[in-house]
């Protein structure tokens, strides 16, 4: 079965049905028709509407249905087919198989290990607003309750405000929650939403890096710790610790054959090295022809506890916001980058609400850059563009006119020896002037 995100565009969920060769649509009935949107797909598609929610939970009894085969038999058979990000219509499909699914029993088996999620999981009450629909909502609700005992706490369907996590947390008793950190953020603005967060054993946060201020309020409370991973690679197999101050850094466990691979100045890009003594390598199940996977994940390694990093990036051009959901800055850029006045254009803001557009201007425009007038008028050159490169785009992860800046002259971008503009050292020249953006423009 397909999993496809509702941030995924029509034109990207179409390419990953096409790619799998669908032939059946399980849709609920608040979705509507969706025969129009899909029509490319031709004639042979079928829609099936799910079942409501009271006629799955009714007390009749069910049919039994018995799975035939031995594990041997069936561990390497298709269990369900996630895909990467499809926000800008870049959708890679990618199927889990059920040695995949079993990567948590698998974890939880092993001995001499430290602390990991496994343990934070088991017998626990934990609660995840991640639908289902993403690697990590489906993670929890049918792979930690099956193999580690964990209690899944499910909340609305639609998206939930501050105070109805409160109130989940309150009302489900609920001993661990994976968060994306705007939602923690939101929380932590209140006293309620603080005070209900504190209430918990752990705190996870997924999608993003967690701000400093909602860490400090919130480490001394709970056991807070990021939920890293890909789509590609599953959840990485990392040391839990019980640490105050620097919370948002992890070390791997030996069965992860986790490296570090100096990149430029501080950064370093974990990649994973197929090892035969490793036992959780899930990413060498969906590549079995590779001997090592490059994350395109940078970190910077603790200035004086060594052995503990911190993931500050990427290396490709793909930029996480803090919902969670991220865009393919190289297929938007040059929409920019075509104008005559504009010499180079950079997306960035990892971890920030929405994305921030950043142009490098030629000589001649650049220097008329004077007043706030101007700077304004300029910028409403650049609305049709702009509005042009966001009807490819999922609304969560839109530009806006309101989060633009200008290459200062004085710190032109960064090149490499080819030529090309040098993405990360260029966009780490402007994180003050992104800083100072607000971060709620739509």
């Amino acid at each position: 079965m397909i999993v496809l995100s509702s941030f995924a565009t029509p034109e990207a969920q179409i390419r990953i049905l096409s790619l799998q060769g669908c032939t059946v649509s399980l849709i609920a009935d608040d979705v509507g028709n969706p025969a129009k949107e899909f029509e490319e797909l031709g004639p042979h598609m079928r829609f099936v509407h799910a079942p409501e929610l009271d006629e799955l939970l009714n007390e009749d009894p069910a049919d039994s249905v018995e799975y035939q085969k031995s594990w041997e038999d069936g561990k390497d058979d298709p269990w369900l087919i996630f895909h990467t990000s499809g926000t800008t219509g870049h959708p890679k499909p990618i199927t889990y198989t059920h040695k995949m699914m079993a990567t948590p029993d698998i974890a939880a088996s092993l001995t001499g290990i430290k602390e990991s999620y496994m343990d934070q999981y088991a017998f626990k009450r934990w609660y995840t607003p991640i639908p289902l629909l993403h690697y990590v909502g489906m993670l929890m609700t049918l792979c930690m309750t099956g193999y580690i005992n964990t209690t899944v706490v499910l909340g609305p369907s639609s998206p939930p405000t501050p105070k109805t996590i409160q109130q989940i947390i309150q009302y489900g008793r609920v001993e661990g929650a994976i968060l994306p950190p705007i939602l923690i953020d939101q929380l932590c603005s209140n006293s309620h939403g603080l005070s209900a967060l504190r209430t918990l054993d752990y705190l996870q946060y997924v999608g993003a890096p967690l701000g400093k201020k909602s860490g400090t309020l919130l480490s001394q409370y709970v056991r807070l710790a990021p939920s890293i991973g890909s789509t590609e690679a599953g959840g990485y197999f990392i040391e839990l610790r019980a640490d105050h101050e620097d919370w948002d850094y992890v070390s791997f466990q030996p069965h992860a054959g986790a490296i570090f691979e100096h990149r430029n100045e501080e950064l370093h890009e974990l990649v994973f090295v197929r090892q035969p003594e490793c036992a959780v390598q899930p990413i060498f199940l969906v590549y079995p022809d590779k001997l090592r996977f490059e994350t395109n994940d940078l970190w910077i390694e603790h200035e004086t506890r060594k052995g503990l990093w911190k993931i500050v990036g990427r290396t490709d051009d793909y930029v996480l916001l803090s919902t969670g959901e991220g865009l393919h800055a190289s297929s938007l850029e040059p929409e920019f980058e075509s104008l005559d006045f504009v010499k180079a254009a950079l997306i960035g803001g990892h971890g920030r609400l929405r994305p921030v557009l950043i142009l490098e201007l030629i000589p001649d425009v650049e220097a008329d850059m004077k007043s706030e007038s101007w700077v304004k008028t300029f910028k409403a050159t650049l609305t049709p563009h702009i509005e042009k490169v966001n009807s490819k785009c999922h609304p969560s992860v839109r530009l806006s006119p309101e989060l633009i800046l200008f290459a200062d002259k004085g710190k032109p971008f960064e090149r490499t020896i080819k030529g090309n503009v040098a993405r990360a050292q260029s966009l780490k020249l402007y994180e003050q002037e992104m800083r100072r953006l607000p971060d709620s423009a739509r």
